[in-house]
């Protein structure tokens, strides 16, 4: 069989621009993140206080809202295009092909986890309907999971004929990201945190060719979501994707124009909508680097709604990579010896298991489409205690809020 060209391939699936959503008219006023130019991190001693400058300017939002923005990253218009593109054929593939490239099964609840990496982690297809929601809704979106980019073993991964014709650019995209932008993030965590420069990339998020286990990692992820009817969408409370904080390191979220993502305020609990910056990353620390600082970094919940009415016709896109760090490492803060850690009071909490990040990310990935951790009466998800933690990251400013003041207000489900 001839194999077809490149050009040849994006005629066959339609390979066309995404058309993004205008700006709302709503009148809907997005919070303010903490923009970081990564263009000003310069390398060598010598640029030291430009570096320190950066990761000063970070601190706050880390240790609090958890968000931040991230622009003059090296990633220019046309790439982001150009892959927004392709992602958008790969997820209009009809459900006959998809069958073929399932991450997991059809529904969350049928997943045997015991051999199944189910449709969060697992490649390929997370169909419509796979997560349980609230009142018996289920989800309105569909995604395609990119595992091990990081390896050459990505390029002899089983994929549509459309993505594997855009295979390199996928992995060069998200190689970039892990190799430069996040490299460059983790040494601004590093100046703060008062350790040496470096030390979280060598021993959290370096990669070492072939080795999985001793490697950072990441899962790239191209996802779109489709209006629910209005029934189900009451019955959800306008709640695309429910809150939850992501279980790795680093999230980078490309923005986009409709206003659906929102965080929960650090500080009052209230939800605020995210704002676009074109051409830039939305990035938010995850469960993985809050246990590794002993909660100094905030994992914070994010949530996606139903967008305003002048965008409701618009369908969101977003192409995300999230970082993990090794598997094997600890995640708390004691192999750290952070200085900053330790003067501001931020050890490990005595309920903490010793555990690695392969433990956590193994078994929170279980729950999130799970109908009896999602059935719950407000926002909040059931809660879920996992080696002394709980699963879900919502109740960090409430300074006297221990797993017996969780088990009095709410009902926790303990593995």
């Amino acid at each position: 069989m001839t194999q077809l060209s490149v050009a040849e391939v994006d005629k066959k699936y339609n390979v066309r621009p995404f058309v993004e959503a205008p700006p709302s008219k709503s009148g809907l006023v997005p919070i303010e993140l903490e923009s970081v130019d990564l263009s000003l991190f310069k390398e060598g001693i010598e640029h030291l206080p430009a570096r320190q400058a950066l990761a000063k300017k970070l601190e706050k939002s880390l240790s609090t809202y958890g968000f931040i923005s991230i622009i003059n990253h090296g990633i220019d218009t046309e790439e982001f295009e150009n892959l927004k593109a392709v992602a958008q054929s790969i997820l209009e593939l009809p459900v006959e092909v998809q069958k073929d490239y399932l991450a997991g099964t059809w529904k969350s609840d049928l997943e045997d986890r015991s051999i199944s990496l189910g449709a969060e982690r697992g490649p390929g297809f997370k169909p419509k309907g796979y997560w349980s929601m609230k009142n018996g809704v289920e989800d309105s979106i569909i995604h395609y999971n990119f595992t091990k980019m990081l390896h050459p073993a990505f390029f002899d991964s089983k994929v549509p004929e459309v993505a594997q014709a855009h295979l390199k650019e996928i992995a060069d995209y998200y190689r970039y990201i892990h190799n430069e932008i996040l490299r460059k993030l983790t040494i601004l965590c590093d100046i703060i945190l008062e350790i040496p420069e470096g030390f979280l990339w060598e021993n959290y998020y370096k990669v070492i060719e072939g080795d999985y286990e001793n490697s950072g990692q990441g899962a790239g992820r191209f996802m779109l979501y489709h209006n629910m009817n209005s029934e189900d969408e009451a019955k959800v409370d306008g709640n695309w994707l429910r809150g939850h904080s992501d279980s790795g390191g680093f999230t980078f979220i490309t923005s986009q124009p409709i206003l659906s993502l929102q965080i929960r305020d650090y500080f009052t609990g209230m939800w605020k909508y995210v704002g676009h910056t074109p051409n830039s990353f939305i990035v938010n620390i995850a469960d993985g680097m809050e246990f590794i600082t002993g909660g100094y970094f905030k994992s914070s919940i994010h949530r996606v709604v139903s967008p305003p009415d002048d965008q409701k016709n618009y369908r969101r896109l977003v192409l995300i990579y999230f970082s993990t760090p090794k598997t094997s490492c600890r995640v708390d803060p004691e192999p750290l010896n952070s200085p900053k850690l330790k003067r501001l009071g931020f050890v490990k909490p005595d309920e903490w298991d010793k555990i690695t990040f392969g433990q956590w990310y193994e078994e929170k990935a279980r729950l999130f489409g799970k109908k009896n951790v999602n059935d719950s009466k407000g926002d909040e998800p059931n809660l879920v205690l996992l080696y002394g933690r709980l699963h879900e990251r919502w109740h960090q400013a409430e300074a006297n809020f221990t797993i017996q003041e969780a088990r009095k207000r709410f009902k926790v489900i303990e593995l």
